[in-house]
């Protein structure tokens, strides 16, 4: 029983050239967006998802230890803020806040901060789903199909 196997090698060429120069830049990422949508969509979706998540914890605890206040925020906001969260806290089983705690502001802070870098979030998991979509997602569905035999479609058109 073979375990692993060797994938063979392909290089993209213009449609209808027979074997002419290779794709360069978008459009051999485009071919092969077309040969494997499937592997393309979930591997942006991932990746979107991996970018929205990861950088929250990692704003909220830059805030958080750098002891950096956002200056538009009133003092009094923040007690009123912390008020409401306690009654919610409390009726959960949570601990209150302190009418001074800046945790919502930060939660908050790190919230729209993630939601401002949607752009370049989605810039960098455009660009990065050519890579693991053909290293990792690609792969793991082929693992699947193995298991799991998908029967053609028989259709004429």
């Amino acid at each position: 029983m073979v375990i692993f196997r060797r994938l063979a090698s392909t290089t993209t060429t213009a449609a209808g050239s027979g074997g002419g120069a290779p794709l360069k830049g978008w459009r051999k990422y485009a071919h092969q967006f077309r040969d494997k949508p499937a592997s393309y969509m979930t591997t942006f979706a991932l990746l979107h998802e991996i970018t929205a998540i990861v950088p929250l914890p990692i704003v909220y605890y830059t805030l958080d230890y750098s002891g950096w206040h956002i200056p538009l925020v009133p003092q009094e906001a923040i007690a009123e803020g912390n008020r409401i969260m306690s009654k919610l806290r409390t009726r959960y089983g949570y601990e209150p806040l302190a009418p001074d705690s800046r945790i919502m502001v930060n939660l908050a802070t790190s919230y729209a901060v993630v939601k401002a870098m949607m752009p370049l979030r989605i810039a960098a998991s455009v660009a990065m789903t050519p890579f693991f979509a053909e290293r990792m997602i690609g792969p793991l569905l082929g693992s699947f199909r193995r298991f799991i035999p998908f029967k053609k479609s028989t259709t004429t058109g």
